[in-house]
């Protein structure tokens, strides 16, 4: 082997080893992310889950309460209620509502705004996921039906 195909093999060697980590690279980026998203969309769904949950409980007041303890939950016009894991209803006083649980990334307020004669309720569940704050909610209606 003479000079020239020395420095051909060393410089086909340095460009492979330079294509190996660049696919490598590419595939661990493509793992970390996919493993990001799939825990943004656990999270997502766990939210909505007790946003769902809030609705149901705003709805179990309103069918077995009487009409003045469920008119009770708006006030006059718009109230904020914290809504824990064990389904504690607890007046949010401008401070915030807590986790749902202790050690909960999430947090849920129940909003109740009484228009007659439809209540809107409107259940929102935040998270914090690293530095990003985010949050989903879910609204409905109801009536005094009975």
């Amino acid at each position: 082997m003479n000079a020239s195909q020395q420095g051909q093999t060393l410089l086909e060697l340095v460009i492979a080893i330079g294509v190996v980590a660049i696919i490598i690279t590419g595939l661990v980026i493509a793992a970390t992310s996919s493993l990001r998203y799939g825990q943004e969309s656990r999270l997502r769904s766990t939210a909505v889950k007790y946003a769902q949950e809030g609705l149901e409980l705003a709805r179990q007041i309103r069918d077995t309460q009487s009409s003045d303890t469920f008119l009770s939950y708006s006030g006059i016009g718009t109230q904020v209620w914290c809504l824990d894991h064990a389904a504690t209803w607890t007046k949010d006083t401008g401070t915030g509502c807590p986790p749902i649980a202790t050690g909960s990334p999430f947090v849920r307020s129940v909003t109740f705004t009484w228009n007659n004669p439809i209540m809107s309720v409107t259940s929102k569940v935040s998270w914090s996921l690293g530095d990003t704050q985010t949050s989903t909610q879910l609204q409905t209606y109801l009536t005094q039906w009975r």
